[in-house]
Formats: structure tokens, sequence, C-alpha cells
């Protein structure tokens, strides 16, 4: 669900995309993507005042010196949702559409949905891990890498078997991965990390060969209860709009959708 880590190795070093012209922004590239990718890829933040019109070729000219130098193929950028005037100049900036994201939260839990006879939800132990890593390399189809039709399917498949790779790793003792079906044999997982009371939903997916038509319900339901056990007094998550199925799941477990987000790509002339 969410498209960020949140590895403090891996924090991006954001920097003014122009000296002459700080005002533009910053840049910076994002060191976890470019491992699992192979090549660098990079994040533009736009600043209090964005290049008008009149300044679009210098700012082309400086988004290309900026991959040309650092040998970026792929930069983001992300807009609120309902700034229509900022996202029509960031389609102007040569930037493409290529997700729109929700955030979904509740801070007073509804009654879980419990768990039908034989498929209890549980954590993921070391047997589960291959199942786990197939799901998540075959089970998305939303996010901004899967929805950008030029970007590589393979790699953004990757990206998520190695950011699941990551949560199963046992680094960051709040980082849960919940699991419903027999050990070694994963119909489902979801990856949370709980702090301060607040359990982030990250990611989630199913094996729609092995599940039912209740298995997302329940892998959603059970993990909610799951986080409260764990001292979770609230959730949040990172959703695409488009997709709705899980849409409808928090919607049902009484999560409410704010923080409207559109995201962009920006695609070096070489790549």
């Amino acid at each position: 669900m969410l498209d960020s880590v949140g590895v403090d190795a891996f924090r991006p070093e954001y920097d003014f995309l122009s000296t002459a012209s700080p005002e533009w922004g910053k840049i910076a590239l994002l060191p976890w993507d470019e491992e699992v990718f192979g090549f660098p890829v990079a994040d533009f933040e736009l600043g209090p005042n964005p290049p008008q019109i009149r300044d679009l070729p210098l700012f082309i000219n400086a988004l290309e010196d900026f991959s040309a130098r650092t040998k970026a193929q792929l930069i983001s950028t992300h807009v609120q949702g309902d700034d229509m005037s900022t996202i029509a100049l960031i389609e102007r900036m040569g930037f493409s559409l290529v997700d729109f994201s929700l955030t979904a939260s509740t801070s007073r839990f509804k009654t879980a949905l419990t768990s039908s006879s034989g498929t209890a939800l549980r954590e993921a132990t070391a047997e589960d891990h291959p199942s786990i890593c197939q799901i998540a390399g075959t089970g998305f189809q939303f996010g901004r890498y899967h929805t950008d039709p030029r970007f590589p399917r393979e790699l953004a498949n990757d990206r998520y078997v190695h950011w699941i790779r990551n949560a199963l790793s046992g680094s960051n003792p709040n980082n849960f991965v919940f699991v419903l079906g027999p050990p070694g044999d994963v119909v489902g997982f979801m990856d949370a990390v709980i702090c301060d009371g607040i359990a982030d939903l990250r990611l989630a997916a199913i094996d729609l060969q092995k599940s039912t038509g209740f298995a997302g319900i329940l892998l959603y339901a059970d993990s909610i209860r799951a986080v409260q056990e764990r001292g979770a007094k609230s959730a949040i998550a990172k959703i695409a709009a488009a997709n709705t199925p899980v849409m409808n799941i928090f919607s049902m477990l009484g999560f409410q959708f704010s923080s409207p987000q559109a995201t962009f790509h920006w695609h070096a002339p070489t790549s």
C-alpha cells in the first residue's frame, strides 16, 4: 500500500535542483530504489515558488542536466490531488500522471471480523518466507511503478519482493508480517509497523489462485485485530484510489479517506 520503505540507511538527501532558482524545489536520488532496480531514480519536491510558464525551458534544462550528471533514468514528484493548477503545471514540465492515492485512517477501531475456522491470522515464520516472496512478486497491480506503462513490470515486482524481505529480516522490532494460510503455503500477508500507538499498514497482498472470496476481508480485519493486540490505538494506510476492492474493505472497517495525492513520473530522454 504505502510507496515508501522508511529505512534510515537509505534516507534520500535533498538538494536544490537549481542553485540559480532554489525556490523551484529540491531533488534527491532514492538509494533504496536504485539498489533494487540497478539504475538511479530520483524524487523532486516542489518548492514554495515553482517555476512559472516562462521558466519552463530553464526548468526542463535543469532536470535534464541533473539526469545526465546522476544517470537518473526516472524522476518522480507528488502534488496535492486537489491542486489542479499545480497538476497542470507539472504536466507541462514533462511529467506524466502515474498514480492517484488516498490516506485511509481510523482513530477508533470497529470490532474486527473474526477468522473462519482454520484460517486464523498469525505472524510469519521462516517457513513462510518463500511463499510470501512469491506473492509479493506476482500479487500487485497498483503502486506508481506498476501503473507507469513505461516502467518494466518485472522491476516493479522486484521492488515489492525486496520490500517484504526487508520486513521479514527482523531488523525492526516494531515491524510485523502477518499471514493467512498454513505454514509454508501462505494465502496472503500484511506488513505493518506499530509506532507510538499507530499501526502503519504498509503492504498487503493475496494469492488469488489460493484464496476464497473472503480472504481479503479476513486479512485486513484480522490484521486490525492483531495490531490492536500489540498496542495500536489507530491505523493508517496509503492506498491507490483505483484499488476500489481494498477501499471498500477499509470503509467497512470504519476507515476514512483523506490527503489525495497525485504522483507523476518524468523519464530521461535516453531511457
